[in-house]
């Protein structure tokens, strides 16, 4: 099992549990419009209390049994406010396990190296502590910061997957980049 914190100079990575609802829906709430034009299409409860409780009590689980982990973003000046998220959904194929990442950075965060440097740090935990080999993303094509991010990562496109995300009530082609863990960062 990784570790429940990360830290660097900079940042703060930390597996939440329900007791932070209220900050992780706040982050959800001040972001809506930009993350949702790339992300799943929500439930119709996502935006309250009640489903965030619900969702940190299973990822916290699913980091116990070791097939989910995702780090809340904090920058080391506001301990108190989360900025963003780095995930890992574990996956098993008939050849190996791996892992797809997801993130996601405040507007008024973005375009400052703190996605890079989160998924630099959870990279670094799913070969220490995993050992996967492989991580997947699924990007949407017009993702343009997401994209950048992934090449710089050392991310390469592997897959077209048309019409494969429900995003904001439409199904969207995603194109699925993919790594291994020892390329270097």
């Amino acid at each position: 099992m990784g570790p429940l914190t990360l830290t660097s100079d900079n940042l703060i990575l930390r597996v939440e549990n329900e007791l932070s609802a209220k900050n992780v829906l706040d982050l959800y709430l001040r972001n809506r419009i930009s993350f949702e034009q790339f992300e799943p299409t929500r439930p119709h409860d996502f935006y309250t209390i009640d489903y965030h409780e619900a969702m940190l009590r299973r990822e916290y689980k699913a980091y116990l049994y070791g097939t989910f982990i995702r780090y809340y973003i904090y920058k080391k000046s506001n301990v108190n406010r989360i900025i963003g998220s780095v995930n890992f959904n574990f996956m098993h194929s008939s050849t190996e396990t791996y892992a797809e990442i997801g993130y996601k950075v405040d507007a008024l965060y973005q375009n400052h190296g703190i996605a890079y440097d989160a998924c630099c740090m959870g990279i670094d935990v799913l070969q220490r502590y995993y050992g996967i080999t492989r991580i997947d993303a699924r990007i949407h094509p017009d993702n343009e910061a997401s994209l950048h991010l992934a090449k710089k990562l050392g991310f390469v496109p592997v897959q077209y997957e048309p019409q494969s995300a429900n995003i904001m009530g439409h199904y969207v082609d995603l194109i699925r980049y993919s790594r291994r863990t020892s390329d270097t960062q």
